[in-house]
């Protein structure tokens, strides 16, 4: 073959890869009720609502996904109509494993990303959970104002660390699918849209990528319009 043939091929075949990628999920299941059942990769389609985009039955405790997309999205992984869990389609090779007890998934940059602050914020939850019931049973018991107040600064400590964990989370995907999906899951803890310091920290540094998404782009609109009415600019 002549050189200039395989010098324009070369090029064609790294721009074809580049278009798109190829997943590839590994799962196993210790959960006698899963086998038998199919499994479902379901992604938000255009108008907002969740489309199937792959499926896998459980066979004595294993199943599989392989396809290629054309970018890396985000997909929850559905039995029936339970969502399981959240998983990033992405290139490379993840391993999803489901037992009575817990369910993890390794493998996969943004899937390692992701399940690391996952498991960090169930963590804090946690925490933050057993130190308010710590609360209520110290005061049902009669314990005096001094106690209450290190628990309650206790409290606050994890709810700061809560808060760092998701902005510093949205922050540092705000290139990939992940900033825009979690900065919206974030920003449903207000009852209508505003732009607080912590929210102004994040948009400022934000690549025009994340500040383009059409659901961010909404919301910046409204709590723009909402922090406007509140100083009274109208």
């Amino acid at each position: 073959m002549p050189k200039f043939v395989i010098m324009l091929i070369a090029p064609v075949m790294a721009l074809l890869s580049s278009c798109s990628d190829q997943y590839n999920i590994m799962g196993n299941s210790s959960v006698p009720t899963y086998d038998g059942n199919v499994l479902y990769l379901k992604v938000m389609s255009a108008d907002n609502s969740v489309a199937p985009y792959d499926s896998a039955e459980v066979v004595h405790g294993r199943f599989g996904f392989e396809g290629i997309i054309d970018t890396v999205c985000m997909a929850q992984l559905y039995m029936g109509t339970n969502s399981l869990l959240p998983i990033v389609l992405e290139s490379g090779e993840i391993q999803i494993s489901f037992t009575d007890t817990e369910q993890t998934v390794r493998g996969g940059t943004l899937n390692e990303r992701l399940y690391k602050f996952l498991n960090e914020n169930a963590r804090l939850q946690n925490e933050i959970q057993n130190n308010t019931h710590s609360l209520a049973r110290l005061i049902m018991a009669g314990a005096g104002p001094a106690t209450h107040l290190q628990i309650e600064r206790r409290n606050e400590n994890l709810q700061d660390r809560l808060d760092k964990l998701w902005t510093n989370f949205i922050s540092s995907n705000s290139d990939n699918v992940l900033g825009p999906i979690y900065f919206m899951e974030y920003t449903s803890q207000y009852f209508y849209p505003v732009i607080t310091p912590q929210i102004e920290k994040i948009i400022k540094h934000a690549p025009e990528s994340f500040l383009q998404n059409p659901e961010v782009q909404s919301y910046l609109r409204d709590a723009r319009f909402n922090m406007r009415l509140m100083q009274g600019d109208f």
